[in-house]
């Protein structure tokens, strides 16, 4: 990896880690994200502090192009948030579905026993 495609990854890695601290910070991201996508800037530093890591990895693992490992990885990573993010997003929209039904049973029991319905019956 040459110098510059160095510098250009480890100020991307340095870039990620301010924007997550920012938003951490101001409460626009929830710490468990926040500590992931921390873990991932520390291993994009890793990665553009010390290449021939990546290049031993690759070696060992059998893999002829290491950017391609790399690209696997992220690839990998990729999938792996989005499920996570999917089974959240599930779960969350049960939840909202379940406290809109509650809501609703809560109304008619409020228009049931307002001072209306009592006179009318």
């Amino acid at each position: 990896m040459s110098l510059t495609a160095r510098i250009v990854s480890a100020l991307l890695a340095a870039f990620v880690a301010a924007v997550i601290l920012k938003l951490q910070r101001r409460g626009g991201m929830v710490s468990k994200y926040g500590l992931l996508w921390m873990a991932t800037s520390a291993v994009m530093l890793v990665m553009a502090a010390a290449p021939d890591a990546v290049d031993a990895i690759g070696g060992w693992l059998g893999v002829d192009y290491t950017p391609s490992l790399v690209f696997m990885a992220a690839l990998g990573f990729v999938l792996i948030v989005l499920v996570q993010f999917s089974w959240e997003l599930s779960r969350s929209e049960q939840r909202v579905q379940i406290l809109m039904e509650e809501v609703a049973l809560l109304r008619r029991e409020l228009q049931d026993r307002s001072p209306e319905a009592q006179a009318e019956g």
